[in-house]
């Protein structure tokens, strides 16, 4: 449902109107306003609500506002943000100087903390963890924990899983909230905690935090250093917000479109897409060419252009499903021994090559049936049908080779493999199909 304000009503109406409105909603009609629209928004909303409708703002937006606010208000909200929120924004920035600037605005503690996150590499676990997070000493008993959650814990801290950790700060296991608010007042930590669980330490791989999450089907993970001291957590919203970035991330490659930038306007977003377009049609018009060189055949069989399509179609469904999934083990790092390499391209072989037969004799039989029906040529319809079974079974095949070989050929050489899946991959299936079935009908008809 479409929400909107009306700022011809007066402050007080509009205050009570966008008390009821969700932080998102407020975001969305934050974009369509004008400047003058925009300050008034702001100076009508609480600190809680400019917090809220912050992070969900575009990173221009999010500048925007920030630039407007008061240095009071801009220190009340920077001090409301979770730290991975906070890190973020920090990082919209490209400058040292501008980043000192708002870092300087921080408590030290929070100023140091941030300070340490901004140091990890993008790849690493702890660029995406949190240090918002509880702890608790082993010796406490069940209502000493609970007290201290309860009186200690700040409004940003994750609660819904405490850490324990032992004289030596060491992490030795966690309880979750729900088992510590009903057990016994006078248990000890010990007896209910749990002590067998999983952790990343802070320069293990995001995809090792991520695959941890999805194995262990945890909410939430511990973040150790090498003395096993935790220094953040990452949640499922963590691990989720990740895997749309990367998803993104994956679409714009596998659609040959660089890095998509939503203010960007249409021409500029055209010049993104229009190169790869354009080798698209360089190699449409080889295609061409190479139908060009057997006109002496089509003159001779016309009804073969009726399945061109049907060849084209099946060779470039079955490339794509064996392209997706290989892209999808290299991505979870399923190929990381030459063996496994192996084991998956033999697998895609054997998956290929039974679909292929499989269609093939559908083809055959359809074909022939089609054109017996018909009466529509001059040659024996089975002669047609048994050119389109073998194109059809050998199209496909190659093209499950090319899909299930190139991608891990681009990545053992570094290049993106995403990138073999666009226009380019689309159009040599093409050629190599065309050229199969008119070179297989050449033979039969001429």
């Amino acid at each position: 449902m479409k929400r909107h304000l009306n700022f011809k009503h007066s402050d007080e109406s509009l205050k009570k109107t966008i008390k009821n409105f969700q932080p998102y909603d407020i975001a969305v009609i934050y974009e369509s306003l004008n400047d003058e629209e925009k300050n008034r928004l702001i100076k009508l909303m609480t600190l809680e609500q400019t917090v809220d409708v912050f992070v969900e703002l575009e990173i221009d937006d999010q500048k925007e506002i920030f630039e407007i606010l008061s240095n009071t208000v801009k220190k009340s909200l920077l001090r409301k943000l979770e730290t991975d929120e906070l890190k973020a924004f920090i990082e919209m920035y490209e400058t040292h100087e501008e980043r000192d600037l708002i870092v300087q605005m921080l408590s030290k503690v929070k100023a140091k903390t941030i300070q340490l996150l901004l140091t990890y590499d993008e790849d690493e676990a702890a660029y995406i963890m949190m240090t918002d997070f509880f702890t608790i000493d082993q010796d406490l008993t069940i209502k000493e924990a609970t007290s201290l959650v309860v009186t200690k814990s700040k409004d940003n801290d994750y609660i819904d899983t405490v850490f324990i950790q032992d004289e030596h700060k060491k992490c030795i296991g966690h309880i979750d909230l729900q088992n510590l608010i009903i057990a016994r007042s006078n248990q000890k930590l010990e007896e209910l905690m749990v002590k067998d669980f999983p952790f990343v330490y802070t320069d293990d791989s995001i995809e090792e935090a991520i695959q941890y999450v999805l194995d262990y089907d945890k909410n939430v993970i511990p973040v150790l250093n090498k003395d096993h001291e935790i220094l953040g957590i990452i949640t499922a919203d963590d691990i989720f917000d990740e895997l749309i970035e990367d998803y993104e991330e994956e679409y714009e490659s596998f659609s040959q479109i660089s890095d998509h930038d939503i203010s960007l306007s249409s021409f500029q977003r055209s010049k993104q897409r229009l190169p790869w377009l354009m080798i698209g049609v360089l190699l449409n018009l080889l295609t061409i060419t190479i139908l060009s060189r057997y006109a002496a055949t089509i003159e001779q069989v016309t009804a073969l252009i009726l399945f061109q399509p049907m060849i084209l179609g099946m060779a470039g469904n079955i490339g794509t499903q064996a392209l997706a999934v290989t892209i999808l083990g290299i991505h979870q790092s399923d190929f990381k021994e030459n063996i496994d390499a192996k084991k998956h391209i033999i697998s895609e072989l054997l998956i290929g090559l039974t679909n292929s037969l499989l269609l093939g004799v559908i083809a055959f039989i359809f074909v022939q049936v089609y054109l017996t029906i018909l009466n529509m040529t001059a040659q024996m319809p089975i002669d047609i049908a048994f050119t389109v079974f073998i194109s059809l079974t050998t199209a496909m095949f190659i093209s499950s080779i090319l899909g299930s070989v190139v991608p891990l050929v681009f990545d053992r050489l570094n290049i993106d493999p995403a990138s073999a899946s666009g226009p380019l991959m689309t159009t040599i299936n093409d050629i190599v199909s065309l050229v199969i079935y008119f070179s297989i009908a050449t033979v039969m008809f001429l």
